[in-house]
């Protein structure tokens, strides 16, 4: 058998690609090659056919192929560590080049060497392939647009191999977005997703002073609680194009929210004047939060223009739109109370109604909760520890690697913290034990006032757990953070780890060791589905467990799979039924018919 051709000419018709069958009996050809190193491709090879579920002679060695039916699966689904599927592509990679089934690297022309010399390495690393494309399409850097994007992906699709493309797509056009605005520079036009978020709101800078001035004391208004002592004039300003002199904003909130509350009430409130503008109102005639609500029709526009984007359907940005004017009208403004239940009656006839668990996260909880996947996920911790113990005298950096990983899941399993307060644990307010300097950690002990709903999280922790905290924090977290720094997951400059990071980690090492997609706060969805699962309608626990103030929250959360086990539960009755009756003949008594017939005589 001889090889195929490697680069086919301007105009020459490219050979089939060849199947994986017919790559494995060129490699055992290539006499050039050591019998290891042979036999390594050719297990390759094969591992591609095992994770397409096909055989090696009806699965073609193309890129496009590859793609669609093998890069893009959890290769530990089928028995293959994460370092095996490195192995695995790379062999691939060398086959495909030497088959000539992937396109050799091109030189890049002046323009976009120099455009890669002046990006910052991790920029310039990204964007490798993006770069390469365009160099060789002729296309200058600055001529770069959503079309030409639109060409890479499908290059990127069909002619090289990749395991997550639209991944690798939004990491391209965030880096690309953010060179081109961090180095004006440069000259590099903005991709079009970027451009599409922002249009979804109105840009602060581009508003009436007022307005701004106004959305910064609400800014404030947000953050403050009863006990900040506040006066009128913080909170109502000194021009007449906003709140003052006008109506009286209701006395600080209870509580000051979150700083990530504050942010997105923020953000809902510009998308709330984007809003408007489009249904024809000027920019320049909304002076202040007032003219959102006054006259309070003009609310109905806005939430009505937020329905209608949405094909006249419920929606989450529409229910974000009308909360927001609603809090606006009543906490801000101080409108008459009949004219804030309006508002409240358009917010609910637009917000979605969940009475039962989302499909998107039922779909992404029932990978983890098949038996093979509970076993890998509930065994993971330990061994990402042991692997971190045995990494420690060679390598401090991956030791808590594994280390800060094990902890992290291993909290999310057993306590099913909120991400917030997984970040926030320090062991000089929240732990509890018989003493101090290493010793046991007996309880969790979070203060209402730092918990999303205000209820304290107040419960024992396991030997395990203490055990694990008190390995991380005397041989591993000293390696990475400062002195100073209280938080049992350090950040930099005194805070905590990132949400960023934290989401990264988990999800990186999940799908990597069970073979399944997952987030932060999956886990704790996680824990009480699992529960649920084993002891249905056990509400009460779950409500404890998630530190629900009422059980209604997990009831409406959570009652899909509830469902599934009590339609498991109705099933097994009727086949226990079905094993416990005697079974009767269905056709007729032949016995009998031949007795009648002969006139009931014996």
């Amino acid at each position: 058998m001889t090889e195929h051709t490697q680069h086919p000419g301007p105009g020459d018709v490219p050979p089939a690609a060849p199947t994986v069958a017919e790559a494995i009996a060129l490699v055992a050809s290539w006499s050039d090659l050591t019998n290891e190193r042979r036999r390594s491709i050719i297990s390759s090879l094969r591992a591609l056919a095992r994770i397409a579920g096909t055989d090696p002679a009806q699965l073609r060695l193309c890129p496009a192929e590859l793609n669609a039916r093998v890069l893009g699966k959890p290769p530990q689904l089928f028995g293959i560590s994460a370092t095996s599927m490195a192995t695995v592509r790379s062999n691939t990679r060398f086959v495909m080049r030497r088959l000539g089934r992937l396109e050799p690297r091109a030189p890049l022309d002046a323009d976009w060497r120099s455009l890669r010399d002046g990006l910052p390495s991790r920029a310039a690393t990204t964007l490798t392939r993006f770069i390469e494309f365009h160099s060789r399409e002729g296309i200058p850097p600055s001529t770069v647009s959503d079309a030409s994007f639109e060409r890479f992906q499908a290059w990127i699709r069909a002619a090289t191999l990749c395991r997550s493309p639209s991944r690798l797509f939004a990491q391209m056009r965030y880096q690309w977005n953010k060179a081109a605005r961090e180095q004006p520079n440069l000259g590099l036009p903005i991709l079009g997703a970027a451009r599409q978020r922002v249009r979804c709101t109105v840009p602060l800078e581009a508003m009436h002073p007022g307005l701004q001035a106004d959305l910064e004391r609400m800014r404030r208004h947000l953050g403050c609680s009863d006990l900040d002592d506040l006066d009128a004039d913080h909170l109502r300003g000194d021009h007449d194009d906003g709140l003052a002199g006008r109506a009286s904003p209701s006395p600080a909130p209870r509580r000051a929210l979150r700083a990530i509350t504050i942010e997105e009430r923020m953000r809902h409130a510009r998308q709330a004047v984007w809003a408007l503008v489009q249904t024809g109102v000027p920019l320049e005639e909304i002076r202040g939060i007032r003219d959102l609500v006054v006259p309070v029709e003009r609310a109905r526009q806005a939430i009505r223009f937020m329905r209608d984007r949405a094909g006249k359907q419920r929606s989450a940005p529409a229910g974000h739109v009308a909360e927001i004017l609603r809090q606006i009208a009543k906490f801000h403004v101080g409108l008459p109370k009949a004219e804030v239940e309006r508002i409240a009656g358009w917010k609910k006839a637009v917000t979605p109604e969940y009475s039962e668990m989302t499909e998107k996260n039922r779909r992404r909880l029932e990978p983890l909760l098949t038996p093979e996947a509970e076993q890998k996920i509930l065994a993971l911790p330990a061994v990402l520890m042991e692997e971190a113990e045995a990494l420690l005298p060679r390598s401090g950096v991956l030791a808590v690697s594994a280390a800060k990983r094990a902890l992290v899941l291993h909290l999310g399993l057993f306590y099913a913290f909120r991400v917030s307060n997984l970040l926030g644990l320090r062991r000089d307010r929240h732990f509890i034990g018989p003493g101090h300097g290493g010793s046991a950690i007996t309880r969790f002990l979070i203060p209402a006032g730092e918990v999303k709903n205000r209820v304290t999280i107040d419960r024992p922790v396991l030997p395990l757990t203490s055990d694990m905290i008190i390995a991380w924090e005397q041989k591993f977290r000293p390696l990475i953070a400062a002195a100073d720094n209280p938080y049992l997951f350090a950040g930099v400059k005194g805070r905590p780890m990132t949400r960023q990071a934290m989401g990264s980690t988990l999800a990186r090492i999940v799908a990597e060791r069970v073979g399944c997609e997952i987030n932060s706060h999956l886990v704790r969805h996680r824990a009480a589905v699992a529960h649920l699962k084993r002891y249905p309608g056990d509400f009460e626990v779950i409500r404890v467990l998630l530190g629900h103030k009422t059980d209604r929250t997990a009831r409406k959360s959570y009652t899909g799979p509830e469902k599934d086990s009590a339609f498991d539960r109705f099933d097994q009755t009727v086949l226990e039924q079905m094993r416990t009756l005697r079974p009767r003949k269905s056709g007729p008594d032949r016995r009998t018919d031949r007795h009648r017939a002969m006139g009931g005589r014996a």
